[in-house]
């Protein structure tokens, strides 16, 4: 498979095009591959596809469609090596981060081939009731630059699963493995059941816009979702939307100071801190936190910051430009504040050439600070205290998103007691925050609409459409 050509996937052709454009190595600033950008004729091709193929690929028996989902999973194994290299480079991932993104596909495509989703009957005294989830048609899924991989996979499987047919817009910040993986998938599927078309900034909205495209699937930044949610209007289209958070930890003073300090870490810095549901605000308790502090500045001496290509490294680069002078900003806002920051092991110079940021922690800052109040989306987190469990209830909830959190005690029933008191979609209770296929995931408030994964996810691909049969002719209102 050649590793240095890409093209988009319309009708199940190979497309380049007039228009090309490139994106960065975060590592060290270098331009990667040109990579095509889809025009307005690439778009209404794609979208004619899709909708002839729905008309077939619909009516195809779910246990076929699922055997041909078993076959996606092959191929994509098979290329494992390839895309996990692709995902270093344009993600400046190191090697376990990227090959994360394969390895979770499995469990992915084994919960949905175990879902049923066929009809339900349900006999009452007067009539048979069928409910039937029919599919929506076009799915747009719009896939977002951090996990480009796993996220656009989550959206395909369902919708595919489903009887929906699926456009893929990867993010123009990461397209090369989601534009590699749907080239290497050429021959499962009848043509214009899945493609993928790369495009700059007029493409998501006129997706988005497009007629023919009843559904849209959106992981990415709130300010975008909102734009879809304007655009979307006007057609009344069905959306899934997972937003920003500002996901909050919860530190009670029963804990394993040394042990849940490194776990916080974890979850805080995962991905450079480039993951919506990583820690972005860590609550201590005011009894333990000093020492748990200390605890977390030894925890992160011990990452490494530095190329992919390093076997030592943990952590990378911000992934993109604009990403990286967004984090830097907030860091020069703490800075000429005067807040209390604490690094852990210096980063190599020759790094400074790349997106690269030391994790940074923020110590005590005012809850009205920017470092609380916005999501960071890199390695900077503020730490702040608490001794009341009411009130520190009330600042997690002051937000505007809702999107995860996490509790951390040894006394499981008051920990649940306060997660169910939180206004997020979804809380971990002693584990830092990663979502599994079987649970459903989506936000609260400005995080989102819906919901994808789970034993119900699939049914945001469906119109739910019920069939009533009566038993006596003799119908009386």
């Amino acid at each position: 498979m050649a590793l240095d050509t890409f093209y988009n996937v319309v009708n199940g052709q190979k497309r380049q095009s007039t228009k090309m454009a490139q994106s960065i190595d975060p590592t060290d600033r270098r331009s990667l591959w040109p990579v095509p950008v889809a025009s307005d004729q690439d778009l209404e091709d794609a979208v004619a596809a899709a909708k002839q193929a729905f008309r077939n690929w619909s009516k195809t028996p779910v246990e076929h469609r699922k055997q041909l989902l078993s076959t996606f999973e092959e191929k994509l194994l098979a290329s494992k090596n390839d895309l996990t290299q692709l995902l270093m480079q344009e993600g400046g991932k190191p090697h376990a981060l990227a090959a994360f993104e394969l390895n979770y596909a499995p469990l992915l495509f084994k919960h949905h081939r175990d879902l049923d989703i066929n009809e339900q009957s349900e006999d009452l005294t007067d009539r048979s009731i069928v409910t039937r989830h029919v599919p929506l048609g076009v799915v747009a899924a719009i896939c977002p630059w951090n996990f480009p991989l796993v996220l656009s996979i989550g959206k395909i499987i369902p919708a595919l699963l489903t009887g929906c047919c699926v456009i893929v817009k990867p993010s123009p910040f990461a397209p090369y493995a989601i534009l590699k993986m749907i080239e290497l998938l050429h021959g499962i599927f009848p043509p214009g059941v899945l493609q993928v078309l790369n495009g700059d900034d007029a493409l998501g909205p006129a997706l988005v816009a497009h007629k023919d495209v009843p559904k849209i699937s959106f992981t990415g930044s709130i300010q975008t979702g909102k734009k879809i949610v304007e655009k979307s209007a006007l057609s009344l289209k069905r959306l899934t939307l997972e937003l920003g958070g500002n996901d909050a930890a919860i530190v009670l003073p029963d804990v394993d100071i040394a042990r849940v300090a490194k776990q916080v870490i974890s979850g805080a810095l995962i991905n450079s801190g480039q993951m919506c549901l990583a820690t972005k605000r860590v609550y201590i308790h005011d009894s333990i936190y000093e020492t748990f502090v200390e605890a977390m500045v030894k925890a992160m001496d011990e990452l490494i910051v530095g190329s992919p290509d390093s076997e030592s490294s943990t952590h990378g680069p911000i992934q993109n430009p604009l990403q990286f002078v967004r984090v830097s900003d907030l860091l020069e806002d703490c800075e000429k504040r005067g807040y209390s920051i604490k690094i852990g092991r210096a980063m190599a110079d020759e790094l400074r050439k790349g997106l690269f940021v030391q994790p940074t922690l923020v110590d005590n800052p005012p809850e009205t600070s920017r470092v609380v109040q916005e999501e960071a989306f890199g390695p900077v987190f503020p730490t702040l205290k608490w001794d009341n469990e009411q009130d520190v209830i009330r600042r997690v909830n002051a937000m505007d998103t809702g999107l995860g959190a996490s509790i951390w005690s040894s006394d499981i029933e008051k920990a649940g007691e306060m997660a169910r008191q939180l206004e997020v979609g979804s809380i971990w209770i002693n584990t830092t925050e990663l979502p599994i296929p079987q649970a459903m995931f989506g936000g609260h408030k400005q995080s989102g609409i819906g919901g994808e994964w789970g034993k119900d996810g699939w049914k945001a691909f469906c119109n739910v459409q019920i069939i009533h049969t009566m038993k006596s002719r003799d119908t009386k209102l």
